[in-house]
């Protein structure tokens, strides 16, 4: 790994005044990138990345050619791909990775194209599988990994010109054509005589995809995003979960040191709990323990179960759990972030239509569509039965923030009592039901 690059690159942009997330977009490579390489993660770093960093940075020639010196120290990566650097405290997902060889062997074998789109909720770790994944397969295709970053939750996505640009560029293309439809005809010219391996990473919706699907056969595509993107026909769908309590252990382990998450296990475990297994809550928890070595998982813990600080607390420098549902919530129609934020009115089990149609006040079909909606944008999940619906632990207390913040006094107060008088109904309904031959008290359904 190269550390000392880590260091000279994060010293230079720290002179410069910016951020991970400021370098990286002006750049115009995944903060992900930036953030592996200032912490030595990557041994051979793409030549074109540390120099288009360099460029952004403005650095005077000296700076910039001890910078890439620096750099090539362990060689140049000059693959066609410029995929980021795998995570080394990378846990889990043992089903999914064997899933993923399993497209791979047979985009191989039967030289049929085979697209994956890994979906799920911020912080669920879909971009983190799929760059595992990636790494673990490139050696089985000769024509990649290519890699591009979609920017779906961004304000401003990667155009399909862009995300061209860069998928020629790394084929070779020194001079891409400027008009979008003739890099499209290239850019599916050059992939037809080739197999590799395509990571889209963090799409919006299919616009965004379907150009780039290469045309040839042999190639595997990894497709990360909050949407299952059920507009593209044919393509392989991996709803992603949470962590199991041992994933989440394991990981804690990985990012914390094994001796000292042994050490107080049922705290770690009580810590998994409380970020839910969530990927990215976990590892913001994991690296506030990593960088304050005089804190015990017992002592975070006790600050963790405080539902009002939590969110505050499971932040870690750039990565930040409220930061990644705002992204997503930012992004729904009004009236779906207004359906979003109404389930922190009341915390339950599970939500249905007649329910959240009695908080917003709207008919059972209107709220049955924005229900469907939110679980399109990943912020909602659906339960065992048809038509129920969970919300996961820590986009519950989101939700009950936004209902704070964003909904009118007298709103909440309205929304509370209709949910009141519907669950006063229905519980008025299902008391005839209890009667000594009934088989027992009447209950909610």
């Amino acid at each position: 790994m190269n550390g000392r690059l880590g260091a000279l690159l994060r010293r230079h942009r720290t002179d410069a005044g910016l951020t991970q997330e400021e370098l990286a977009d002006l750049a115009g490579v995944a903060v992900r990138t930036v953030r592996n390489l200032e912490l030595g993660r990557v041994a051979r770093p793409q030549r074109r990345t540390v120099q288009e960093l360099a460029d952004r940075l403005s650095l005077s020639e000296p700076d910039r050619s001890r910078l890439l010196t620096v750099a090539r120290g362990g060689g140049w990566d000059d693959g066609a791909g410029s995929l980021p650097g795998d995570l080394a405290d990378f846990a889990g997902r043992a089903g999914e990775l064997r899933r993923l060889a399993g497209a791979a062997e047979a985009a191989g074998r039967s030289g049929v194209s085979r697209v994956v789109v890994v979906s799920g909720a911020p912080g669920v770790g879909k971009s983190s599988l799929v760059v595992h994944a990636a790494h673990e397969l490139a050696r089985r295709f000769p024509g990649g990994p290519l890699y591009v970053d979609l920017r779906g939750m961004d304000d401003e996505p990667t155009t399909p010109a862009q995300a061209l640009d860069q998928l020629l560029t790394a084929l070779g293309v020194t001079a891409p054509p400027p008009a979008t439809d003739a890099r499209l005809t290239l850019w599916r010219t050059l992939a037809a005589d080739r197999r590799g391996l395509l990571v889209l990473d963090d799409a919006r919706d299919e616009a965004q995809v379907r150009p780039l699907l290469p045309g040839g056969p042999g190639w595997l595509v990894l497709v990360s995003s909050r949407n299952a993107l059920a507009g593209l026909v044919g393509a392989d769908r991996m709803p992603l979960g949470v962590l199991s309590d041992a994933e989440t252990r394991t990981l804690l382990a990985a990012s914390v040191g094994g001796g000292r998450i042994a050490a107080d296990d049922p705290a770690a475990a009580e810590l998994g709990r409380l970020c839910g297994g969530l990927p990215l809550a976990v590892r913001a928890a994991a690296n506030r323990l990593a960088v304050r070595p005089e804190w015990s998982a017992r002592c975070f813990v006790e600050r963790l179960r405080d539902e009002q600080r939590r969110l505050d607390l499971l932040r870690a420098g750039d990565i930040q759990v409220r930061g990644a549902f705002e992204r997503s919530y930012r992004l729904l129609d009004p009236s779906v972030r207004r359906t979003f934020r109404l389930l922190g009115a009341a915390p339950l089990p599970e939500y249905t239509a007649p329910v959240v149609a009695a908080l917003s006040g709207e008919p059972v079909p209107v709220a049955e569509d924005r229900l469907d909606r939110l679980v399109d944008a990943g912020l909602l999940g659906t339960g065992a039965a048809p038509g129920r619906y969970v919300l996961h632990t820590l986009l519950a207390l989101f939700a009950a923030e936004r209902f704070a913040g964003d909904e009118a006094a007298g709103d909440r107060e309205a929304a509370r009592g209709r949910l009141a008088a519907h669950l006063r109904g229905r519980g008025a309904a299902a008391r005839p039901a209890a009667s000594p031959g009934a088989g027992g008290p009447g209950s909610l359904r």
